[in-house]
């Protein structure tokens, strides 16, 4: 409970307070002065008075200091009655010292506590002139105070209403209207002055006379402190209204009720002109109609600069002060304030308006514009010398967009520009309409519509047009936006190009000759011949007009045809007019205006022709200067025109396009009754001009395709080449599948019809090829009369061709030398050495890539008996193409053949031999166009047998300049074969010959068959062999070493034999033939019995011996067994223990091997088949230890496992495979009769061991056995 009355007491204190205000003294008088008055006391929210009882001097200062107002001024003091008996006397008795800064704070009795009864109380006048002030025009602004001269603004949070009627109502300006924003104050001014703080919270009960009364003395310069700035009701805004050159110069306005009216007295009590910023105002001032005129001191006006210079109707906004520029700043800027810049400037409509980064000084800001003032300058803003501007606007009026067509044939017809902020630029033309080029069209006043069409693409940068969809543009100005200068740069866009229906061009009806008609539309009009108006004057504008000079004489012609169609219009004209349209329009017709036309003839002419005669860039003459044509206007059929006129077919696909130009004609325009380019309406390019410098135009007519075969030397067959653009370019095959393409080639190259197609020969040409050409049946028609000659870089199979007169010279043995020979369809003639002298020599030897000709004093014998000769005889003129440019009509009647002997032969080499890389001249082989007869002649020809595999390898010279080589049946060796030298996309070639097989087998005396030819020893596809192929086989093997691999790493069989009876030489018969993972082929085969060389061997069958052989082994066998029975009694009887090591010993376990079936070793010998050793030998690894005949039982007990002849070791050679199994290598010459002599063999061969012991340790006793529940030896002990 207690705590509960302590919380209420203290609320009630804290209430108490809140409701209690600031004690406050005032000095008040009727007049509202706040340092003059008698004294009231603002105490418990009651106003009373001051006693003066004990008045003193020290009471007057501190009144005067109390309220802010000085020092009192003597004998200033007075007395006056109270004005109301009601009120109490707060303070009376007072005793002060003079230094107190409140009255209360003096001695005195107590609040209310001294009884007085005086009817007066004192007033008092105190030093201090306050003046209160606003610092905008009249009756607006921040309200500023001065005291004593020391001006400052007064500041608070909110004014409240009471307080600023009180201030309007000081002022003399009425009442409180609005506050008045605080961007319009000039906040560096206020920010450096001295600022003091309102409250005027003392005043519940009454209001102050004065906002002086409301000050509490103090400075305040915080940041929250903020400027008090109001707008009476006696402010009037203020414009004047006249040039846009001077806005401080015209009639003075006033706005009321948001409209502007005219001032028509001049009863102000202040300076329009300071109000308007605009100086001091000039007097008198001038009336005119009642209307007040003012012209103030400051010329003052509105400015847009681009780039920092004038610019008209765009830029950034800036206010020039008698002659001094500075921008506006662009805080709170809007489309309002921007419409009314435009408006101003009589710029037309705002297009659209920006903010601009700024770094200075500005003198408007937070400018606010209604729209209907006269002058952005007389628009509500903060005005100031130097305001901070960070950003400053940017506008666009639609009077700065203006629209022309350029480059064309006339005003009303050519590419689209629009000049936008200051800078041309032209419009891309996809996605423009009709309804934009019409609009364009009537903006130039050229009709109601227009087509677009293409016209020379300029070098201006694009821009970016948007036009609104809601509504019909009549300008097409209201199609840009702020971001119409951003369109990004595309090569591929077009320039829009735009003829409007009013546009009307002169022509005349031959090149710079002819009658005078003017094309309006479609419709063609002649110009009238009228004495009046068709003088010396207007015909030298006409051939001006058309760039051919001056008239040279001029005339009028009556035709019936052409005075029904007279143009409307006369002209008069003066030398000076460069176009008749813009001579002088005459309003009244001439009486003969219609009965005849004007006809010129001008001094200059204009020519036009190809560099290349059918091919090249349009060169044009004009006015007597030569240059090149740019191509943005160039099309289809001014090629067509000009193709024709220049007697060169049609034009065809061009692949070049030259960079490089010098431009003198921009564009050609050709009328509807244009037969000739010449007689074109020509555009000249402009000196300054560089857009078109590199795109001249380009044409390539039919006339410039010519055909011919790439060797020379080969008359009419060969590699197919078209010249196109300058250039020897291949044919497609496809281009060649129709008879009528082929035989047109071999007519026009007087070669007949064509016989058939050829493969291409010699290095991969560039990729541009002649893929379509469409020839028709006519033999008189050269290639370039065909229609779609097409060249393309598109990928294809390029073709020769042989025609039915093909025919060349090669010598009849070698390359280089022999009888010279014509091979041609009907086989090979001789040439007839009549008038065949060294000059025919040396271009025949230079044709056939031979050096020059060896002149030779001595005679050469007829190589060949020939009785075919060739029809024609030789005779060489100057500089021939080929031997064949030599040959004439007449026959020879000499029938002695031509032997010729060149300076060089060329060598053709393998790098191994009779196998490896084909070389001629040192100079590989490209495989491209080899194939296995080529191959067959290098083997042949370098004695190596015949030619058994051909594999491409990469060249050891790298792929650059290789040979080439193609090869006809009349070929016999290499060297004669047509070759070039060039890049090889393949590999070169590298050849086996067969001399350079080798044959060898996995044994010494059979096994599986190995054949290396291609660099690696492989195994064959199996065959069934006779018993000659098996005999020439091993005639082969015995001369090779042996495989001892047994590992079988081929999966696959790659080669095979194909033999027949007849077939003499085995390696001829090797063939790369896959058969898969087939098992290889194997022989067996028996070697040789030796013979005496003094007799023959002896007849005798060898199958008695091969039965004997036979019996023999089975007698062996059982032998074997038997030892074996015998040795396990005999071991067992002496050490049980003991026994052989590891898993070699199985007779303990009974299993024996069985060593050989019988029927079988029957079947092999009655099939002549004898095993070879190293069979015997792999059959015997896998035996026991145990099944080897033992002479010697008890030693071989005692020591480990050797043979018989470790005392003697260079009596045999001893062999061993790699997978540790050791044989012996017989002599060649020995007798495989000797039955014992493959006993012996079998018993060492399984005798081989891995001990290193010596002679000396085969008497050592063995190590001991160790008894198990089975014999076995110990594995640490040699056995």
């Amino acid at each position: 409970m207690m705590w509960f009355l302590l919380l209420f007491l203290h609320i009630a204190h804290i209430e108490l307070v809140i409701s209690q205000a600031e004690d406050r003294l005032i000095l008040k008088n009727k007049g509202g002065y706040p340092c003059e008055g008698y004294l009231e006391v603002y105490h418990n929210n009651i106003w009373g008075y001051v006693g003066d009882t004990l008045w003193s001097k020290n009471t007057e200062k501190v009144v005067c200091k109390s309220t802010h107002c000085g020092e009192p001024v003597d004998s200033s003091v007075t007395d006056i009655l109270k004005p109301s008996e009601d009120r109490p006397i707060w303070l009376n008795e007072l005793k002060c010292e003079g230094d107190e800064s409140a009255l209360w704070e003096c001695k005195h009795p107590g609040w209310k506590s001294s009884y007085y009864s005086k009817l007066t109380v004192k007033k008092i006048t105190c030093s201090s002139n306050i003046t209160l002030s606003l610092d905008g025009p009249k009756c607006a602004g921040a309200v500023q105070y001065s005291i004593d001269g020391k001006s400052g603004y007064f500041c608070k949070d909110r004014l409240e209403k009471k307080e600023a009627d009180l201030l309007c109502k000081n002022l003399g300006c009425g009442e409180f209207k609005e506050i008045l924003p605080l961007k319009w104050i000039d906040s560096e001014r206020y920010r450096s002055s001295s600022k003091m703080k309102l409250d005027c919270s003392a005043f519940k009960n009454a209001d102050p006379d004065n906002l002086w009364q409301c000050v509490n003395g103090k400075q305040d310069n915080s940041a929250s402190c903020k400027p008090v700035s109001i707008i009476c009701e006696g402010f009037m805004r203020l414009q004047l209204k006249g040039n846009q050159s001077n806005v401080c110069s015209g009639q003075l306005e006033k706005e009321e009720n948001n409209n502007w009216v005219p001032v028509q007295q001049d009863n102000f009590d202040f300076d329009v002109c300071q109000q308007m910023h605009c100086g001091n105002s000039l007097s008198p001032n001038n009336s005119t109609n009642k209307n007040l005129n003012v012209t103030c001191t400051d010329e003052v006006k509105v400015v847009l600069k681009h780039s920092g210079k004038d610019s008209k109707c765009y830029g950034t906004v800036n206010i020039e002060v008698n002659g001094s520029v500075k921008p506006v700043c662009a805080s709170n800027w809007t489309k309002s304030e921007a419409e009314l810049v435009c408006k101003e400037l009589g710029c037309g409509k705002l297009i659209y308006t920006k903010v601009e980064r700024q770094n200075s000084g500005g003198i408007m800001d937070h400018v606010s514009c209604k729209g209907n003032e006269s002058s952005l300058w007389h628009c509500e803003a903060q005005h100031g010398d130097n305001i901070q501007c960070s950003k400053q606007p940017y506008v666009v009026c639609s009077d700065s967009v203006e629209v022309k067509l350029a480059d064309g044939p006339g005003r009303c017809a050519g590419r689209l520009e629009i000049k936008h902020e200051g800078q041309w630029r032209k419009v891309p033309a996809n996605r423009w309409t009709e309804a934009q080029s019409a609009a364009v069209c009537k903006q130039l006043q050229c009709g109601e519509k227009g087509k677009t069409e293409k016209f020379s693409q300029g070098s201006d940068s694009f821009l970016s047009i948007t036009c609104p969809t809601n509504k019909k543009i009549s300008n097409i100005s209201e199609c840009l936006t702020e971001n119409s200068n951003n369109q990004r740069p595309d090569r591929e866009v077009e320039a829009v190009g735009i003829t409007c229906e009013g546009h009307k061009v002169v022509s005349l009806s031959g090149t710079c000759s002819g009658h005078v008609w003017i094309e309006h539309g479609r419709e063609i009009y002649w110009l009238s011949g009228s004495n009046e108006t068709w003088n010396q004057e207007s015909a030298d504008t006409v051939c001006q007009q058309m760039h051919c000079g001056n008239a040279a004489s001029f005339s009028f012609r009556s035709r019936a045809d052409m005075i029904n169609k007279v143009w409307k219009d006369s002209f008069s004209c003066s030398s000076r007019k460069k176009s008749l349209f813009e001579c002088n329009r005459n309003t009244t017709l001439p009486p003969d205006h219609q009965t005849s036309t004007a006809y010129v003839k001008c001094s200059g002419n204009i020519e036009m022709r190809l560099t290349n005669s059918c091919w090249g860039k349009v060169r044009i003459r004009v006015e007597g200067k030569e240059g090149d044509m740019c191509a943005d206007t160039w099309t289809e059929d001014k090629s067509v025109k000009l193709c024709k006129k220049l007697n060169c077919g049609t034009p065809i696909k061009a692949h070049n396009s030259p960079r490089d130009g010098d431009i003198i004609i921009k564009s050609l325009h050709p009328t509807s009754r244009t037969t000739d380019l010449t007689q074109s309406i020509v555009v000249k390019n402009q000196d300054n001009d560089t857009s078109c410098n590199q795109k001249p135009a380009y044409v390539v007519c039919s006339g410039s395709v010519k055909p011919r075969f790439s060797i020379p030397s080969y008359k009419c067959f060969g590699n197919i080449e078209v010249e196109y653009e300058g250039k020897w370019i291949p044919v497609c095959e496809d281009a060649l599948k129709d008879t009528n393409n082929r035989n047109t080639i071999c007519q026009e190259l007087k070669c007949g019809d064509a016989v058939e197609t050829r493969p291409y020969f010699g290095p991969a040409a560039d990729k541009l090829a002649i893929s379509n050409i469409n020839c028709t049946a006519n033999a008189n028609s050269p290639l370039s009369a065909c229609s779609s000659i097409t060249a393309s870089t598109a990928a294809c199979k390029h073709s020769g061709l042989r025609c039915s007169e093909w025919r060349t010279m090669v010598p009849d043995k070698k390359a280089c030398s022999g009888t010279v020979l014509v091979h041609w369809r009907q086989g090979p003639s001789a040439v007839s050495r009549e008038n065949f002298n060294e000059t025919e020599k040396e271009k025949l030897c230079q044709d056939m890539d031979c050096g020059g000709h060896q002149s030779t004093n001595k005679s050469h014998p007829q190589t060949i008996e020939i009785d075919s000769f060739w029809n024609k005889s030789f005779s060489c003129g100057k500089n021939p193409g080929s031997i064949w440019e030599c040959e004439n009509k007449t026959t020879p009647s000499r029938k002695e053949p031509v032997f010729i002997e060149c300076q060089k032969e060329p060598s053709v080499s393998l790098s191994q031999g009779c196998s490896g890389e084909v070389t001629i001249d040192g100079v590989p082989v490209c495989a491209s166009n080899w194939d296995l007869s080529y191959a067959h002649k290098v083997c042949q020809e370098k004695l190596c047998g015949n030619a058994v595999f051909i594999k491409p390898k990469a060249p050891s010279k790298g792929s650059g300049n290789i040979y080439h080589v193609s090869c006809e049946k009349y070929h016999s060796i290499i060297g004669q074969c047509r070759r070039t030298k060039g890049k090889c996309d393949t590999n070169v070639v590298f050849i086996t010959c067969s001399e350079s097989v080798k044959f060898r087998t996995t044994e010494k005396h059979g096994g599986v068959l190995e054949v290396n030819y291609r660099d690696k020893w492989e195994r064959l596809c199996p065959f069934n062999p006779s018993p000659v192929l098996v005999r020439k086989l091993c005639e082969v093997i015995k001369t090779e070493n042996h495989s001892i691999s047994k590992e079988d790493k081929q999966v696959n069989l790659e080669t095979t034999l194909e033999f027949t009876d007849v077939t003499m030489d085995i390696k001829r018969a090797v063939k790369q033939r896959s058969c898969g993972n087939a098992s290889p082929a194997e022989i067996l085969y028996s070697p040789p019995s030796p013979t005496s060389p003094t007799s023959p061997p002896p007849s005798t069958s060898i199958a008695p011996i091969i039965v004997g052989v036979g019996f023999l082994l089975v007698v062996i066998i059982l032998i074997s067994v038997l030892i074996r029975f015998c040795v396990k009694r005999a071991r067992k009887s002496k050490v049980s223990s003991r026994m052989l090591p590891g898993k070699e010993v199985e007779f303990e376990r009974g299993e024996y091997e069985n060593v050989i079936d019988k029927d079988n070793e029957m079947e092999d010998i009655s099939r002549g088949r004898v095993r070879s050793e190293a069979d015997l030998i792999s059959e015997k690894d896998g035996q026991s230890v145990s099944s080897l005949p033992y002479e010697d039982i008890e030693a071989d007990e005692a020591r480990p496992l050797t043979f018989s002849g470790t005392t003697a070791p260079a009596a045999r050679d001893i062999n061993v495979h790699e997978d540790g199994v050791t044989y012996e290598e017989e002599d060649s010459q020995e007798s495989y009769d000797d039955i014992g002599m493959i006993i012996e063999t079998a018993q060492t061969t399984a005798e081989v061991h891995n001990s290193s012991q010596t002679t000396d340790d085969l008497n050592t006793a063995a190590p001991g056995l160790v008894e198990r529940d089975e014999d076995y030896l110990e594995p640490d002990v040699d056995g």
